[in-house]
């Protein structure tokens, strides 16, 4: 995607991980701001901050120049200390920001030889997901065992002191990583368990960074989530789409 400033009509690069993808309607979502603005979506699962700052560098530096970039992630995702491992290192990073992203998550040793060793090695950096794939067939049962286990379990919520500062930080270099590429950054927070949408919201405003929260925290009930109550249904997902619409509209120029 590269649009240029006299593009009659750009796109929207629509970034983020299952909440995005299990959230967004993108045929909904296309009828409503289309023909003005055209979403693009590409969404990976399991990622988190640092997956989304070094993964646009790469789509930056491959020659991605959407008009807008629009990322999803959840409070505790944006907060995240940790990215999704082997398959980033692989598919969304380059060679460049390798320790770069070593340091900044502060990975041991053996985490970063493994990391690095991921970027050049395919079979390597999927290994988990093919074990993943196999197991589901294989043995269904402990598929079953550990999704259960894994939908019992909640992040934490992070204390307002600690989550507006690292918010504000994070949207910030982001804003600056799309605005030196001549792209436009908005950030919206996806409905989930986790709090702290508004505090984000707040972050966002003060740096004149747009942050679109078109659910507040807690307002969907467990009627709008899947049985794992982490990602939107159908029901939520139209919901959430058509506020989400109605945002960009307010917020992208007529």
């Amino acid at each position: 995607v590269r649009d240029s400033e006299a593009s009659d009509d750009p796109h929207v690069a629509m970034l983020g991980n299952s909440l995005m993808l299990e959230g967004v309607d993108v045929s909904l979502l296309r009828a409503k701001i289309e023909p003005t603005y055209t979403p693009v979506p590409y969404f990976v699962l399991g990622t988190n901050y640092y997956d989304w700052f070094f993964g646009l560098k790469r789509l930056f530096a491959e020659g991605m120049r959407p008009r807008y970039v629009l990322l999803g992630l959840s409070p505790n995702q944006l907060a995240a200390q940790g990215i999704k491992g082997d398959y980033s290192a692989r598919y969304l990073f380059q060679q460049s920001d390798l320790i770069d992203v070593v340091r900044k998550t502060h990975m041991d040793a053996t985490s970063a030889s493994g990391f690095l060793l991921a970027h050049y090695s395919e079979y390597y950096s999927t290994r988990e997901i093919t074990r993943g794939f196999f197991m589901r067939h294989v043995l269904p049962g402990v598929g079953e065992l550990l999704h259960s286990r894994v939908v019992a379990f909640r992040d934490p919520e992070i204390k307002e002191a600690v989550l507006e500062p690292l918010a504000a930080d994070r949207l910030a270099a982001l804003d600056q990583l799309c605005r030196a590429n001549g792209s436009h950054f908005f950030f919206v927070v996806p409905p989930s368990y986790q709090k702290g949408a508004q505090i984000i919201e707040r972050a966002g405003r003060e740096r004149g960074i747009p942050v679109l929260v078109p659910v507040p925290d807690g307002e969907f009930d467990a009627s709008y989530y899947q049985s794992d109550g982490i990602h939107l249904n159908a029901k939520g997902s139209q919901v959430f789409t058509a506020r989400l619409a109605a945002s960009l509209r307010e917020q992208l120029p007529k």
